[in-house]
């Protein structure tokens, strides 16, 4: 009986493991963070290289880590109106907060290069359709987009497209992106493959 109950605790602790790490994974759900969020998961596609970006707000730079490892900070442009809160809607000129992944990479890009990220998240459906902006259906397509780590409706009310792109203009700003110098993006591009998480803090 008691090798049975200690496989049994064992299984138990396994199962609340695994579930506690799939919800600190989803992208969204993370409160307020401070500091380069090097350890942050993202999304159902985890960084397979151990990348992670942070972007502060409110200095308004960009810290770039691999297996926690500082290895460059960079100055950005973000959303001219993004001093005024969270992003809430399209058009509203903000850079949104929270916890994203990389969700899609252009090397087309008007401006430059250019890696898309995954605004919007699940806590910013929830958001969404709690305030009547987006319908339930839209609500469960950004879930389900945020829970298989694949890029979610960028064509709703909450605006989408928000990408980390070149072509930064010093002391300016963007309609909501965050915005590198050329030679920047060059290096974002080299360590940033689908899936690494990108955090956007104070």
């Amino acid at each position: 009986m008691k090798l049975i109950g200690k496989k049994y605790k064992r299984l138990l602790a396994w199962v609340f493991a695994v579930v506690l790490s799939l919800f600190a994974s989803l992208p969204g759900y993370g409160e307020t963070v401070s500091g380069p969020g090097a350890n942050l998961g993202a999304g159902g596609a985890p960084s397979t290289n151990g990348v992670t970006i942070y972007v502060s707000k409110r200095t308004k730079v960009l810290t770039l880590k691999q297996n926690g490892a500082l290895i460059a900070q960079y100055p950005v442009a973000l959303g001219a109106s993004s001093e005024d809160g969270n992003k809430k809607v399209e058009g509203d000129m903000r850079t949104p907060s929270g916890q994203f992944y990389v969700c899609t990479r252009n090397d087309k890009s008007v401006a430059y290069l250019s890696l898309g990220l995954s605004y919007p998240g699940i806590k910013d459906a929830e958001r969404g359709f709690a305030d009547g902006i987006i319908t339930q259906e839209e609500r469960d397509e950004i879930v389900k987009a945020n829970l298989e780590g694949s890029q979610p409706p960028w064509d709703t009310a909450l605006g989408g497209a928000i990408m980390i792109h070149g072509e930064r203009i010093p002391d300016g700003t963007t309609s909501g992106c965050v915005a590198v110098d050329n030679a920047v993006m060059d290096v974002l591009w080299s360590y940033c493959n689908l899936g690494v998480p990108v955090t956007i803090g104070p």
